[in-house]
């Protein structure tokens, strides 16, 4: 009696320890097992992310050695154009007014002045300097402290309260036409015969 009673009590024991380890086990292994199968899922994203990392570099290595081949091949005929547009482009980005870049140290020239109704209030030339800062008109210089432009074209150059000067492209930055109080006279770069 007393030996099945032990024998009974150590299968007790035995079932209640295993049940014991069983529930302390389970929720291990699916932490495990979770573990496990985020550190794999964490290694294909970084495997992958290598993979398009590479794929990345040698696109970019190949389009690179294509453009400067490209480059290369079209460096000895182009080399003065641009080494005149590298020029022009250091030019005008030392204007103060972007809007004045296409005419900034151009003079301009009256085009048959004679036949405006009022010829005197035209100038015969004018020159906006290089740095975009000053206008001369007549060899008297103004300095411009604004520009405007408008919808219908115009560039106002001014300074205060009274010196006003407006122009307006023609097609082009080499012929403008200059506006007083409604007349109206074309300039041009090209001096007139």
């Amino acid at each position: 009696m007393k030996k099945s009673n032990s024998i009974l009590m150590i299968i007790v024991i035995v079932i209640i320890a295993s049940l014991i380890v069983w529930k302390i086990g389970i929720p291990n292994l699916s932490s495990k097992n979770k573990e496990i199968s985020s550190e794999k899922v964490s290694k294909k994203v970084k495997k992958e992310s290598k993979k398009i990392k590479k794929k990345e570099t040698s696109e970019s290595k190949s389009s690179s050695s294509t453009e400067t081949s490209s480059s290369v091949e079209s460096e000895p005929s182009s080399e003065s154009s641009s080494e005149s547009a590298s020029s022009v482009s250091s030019y005008q980005s030392n204007v103060r007014f972007p809007e004045l870049q296409a005419y900034a140290g151009k003079t301009y020239y009256a085009i048959d002045r004679e036949s405006a109704e009022y010829p005197q209030m035209f100038p015969t030339s004018f020159t906006i300097t290089s740095d975009g800062e000053a206008i001369i008109i007549s060899g008297r210089q103004e300095p411009i402290e604004y520009v405007r432009t408008e919808g219908s074209g115009f560039v106002q150059l001014g300074r205060g309260p009274v010196f006003v000067f407006e122009f307006r492209p023609l097609g082009s930055s080499d012929e403008v036409e200059v506006v007083n109080q409604g007349q109206y006279l074309t300039y041009s770069t090209t001096m007139p015969e």
